[in-house]
């Protein structure tokens, strides 16, 4: 599974999901689809190297569309283990805001976690592989460190989606086989 950084995100780097669906499949990879517009892509990969896949899909976007989002590529197995270190309660909802945030490979969670600074009194954080998971209040979200993630070296080397999205993500992945 692929996941693109910074597109479709307040009109810019535009991507219809019909074409990067015909992008990735173009690079050889099966059972291509997309969730949602916000740059997830599930698809069977034909290697096995993830910083190559990675680096493939993102010069294929380079080519067809003029600009290069940073990809994220995990194993089945990851996202679904990022899935499983959600606590079942934390939701993206009326109560509460809860996000993973995927990194980069090479970043290490606990480390990146910890540059923000949650405060413990409001916030609360969780680990999977290449990733943590952010849940505070919705009374406190004004408040939430991790809304200090913007502008920082840190939020160059991420993607962000909330709970919701990652669940279903690994859901669909499983369905996968």
């Amino acid at each position: 599974m692929a996941l693109l950084r910074g597109i479709n995100v307040g009109g810019n780097n535009t991507v219809p999901m019909a074409d990067l669906r015909r992008v990735v499949a173009g690079l050889g990879h099966t059972d291509v689809s997309t969730y949602i517009n916000s740059g997830n892509v599930l698809f069977r990969a034909t290697g096995r190297d993830e910083l190559a896949i990675a680096a493939g899909i993102e010069d294929a976007l380079d080519a067809a569309f003029g600009f290069r989002p940073r990809v994220l590529v995990r194993t089945g197995d990851d996202v679904r283990a990022i899935a499983a270190a959600i606590p079942a309660e934390w939701t993206n909802g009326p109560a509460m805001r809860a996000d993973v945030v995927y990194l980069l490979d090479g970043v290490d969670p606990v480390a990146a976690a910890a540059q923000l600074e949650p405060r413990e009194s409001i916030e609360h954080v969780r680990f999977g592989p290449g990733a943590f998971v952010w849940m505070v209040g919705r009374a406190d979200a004004t408040r939430s460190r991790l809304q200090r993630i913007a502008g920082t070296p840190l939020y160059r080397q991420t993607t962000i989606r909330n709970v919701n999205t990652a669940r279903k993500l690994a859901d669909l992945v499983g369905r996968m086989g």
